[in-house]
């Protein structure tokens, strides 16, 4: 990872960004004022999961991929994270630790807030923060909607267990025999 100092070529693409889609230039500007352009190289580690996290960050360019270890230790993707994206939300409301480890998938630009440079720009620009907070938010509810929607999915494709043995002894008791035409 190395800090970008040169922000400005990288305006156009955070101004597309959702979360900042409602802040004026001088908001904007504002708020990059209190932010890190970091460039990282493919298969870098932003974040690891376990690690306590406070920092929010914004793909610019590249993409990464979010995955898990899970109790069998084996690597899960979750999903991958495009650019205009955010990630870290979590971290902004509360100092726990990451829930999922963050790689890129090729060269990535991304914008680092910290929590406590977030909290004082709120304070400092309270209707730009309200606008960045809320839609942080709705990012944030975004992503529960689909995680319910992929647990919902799960659940409706899991084998029915009890459905199973009863087509199981049904298939035995037919099996035994050829099928009587008579019935």
């Amino acid at each position: 990872m190395k800090e970008e100092p040169q922000i400005e070529k990288f305006l156009p693409d955070i101004k597309s960004v959702k979360i900042f889609h409602w802040l004026d230039e001088i908001e904007l500007r504002k708020l990059l004022a209190v932010s890190r352009l970091l460039y990282f190289e493919k298969d870098e580690t932003i974040i690891n999961q376990g690690d306590v996290g406070k920092n929010l960050y914004v793909i610019i360019r590249g993409a990464v991929e979010v995955s898990i270890t899970n109790k069998q230790q084996q690597k899960v993707v979750i999903c991958t994270i495009d650019p205009g994206e955010i990630f870290g939300e979590a971290a902004i409301f509360l100092a726990s630790r990451r829930t999922a480890t963050i790689v890129c998938l090729n060269d990535t630009t991304a914008m680092e807030i910290s929590r406590p440079d977030l909290i004082h720009f709120f304070k400092t620009y309270p209707t730009a923060g309200n606008k960045l907070l809320m839609l942080i938010v709705l990012s944030l509810l975004e992503k529960l909607r689909h995680a319910n929607e992929d647990l919902m999915l799960e659940k409706q494709t899991q084998v029915n267990f009890g459905e199973a043995s009863e087509l199981i002894r049904e298939f035995i008791r037919e099996s035994g025999s050829p099928p009587d035409a008579s019935q």
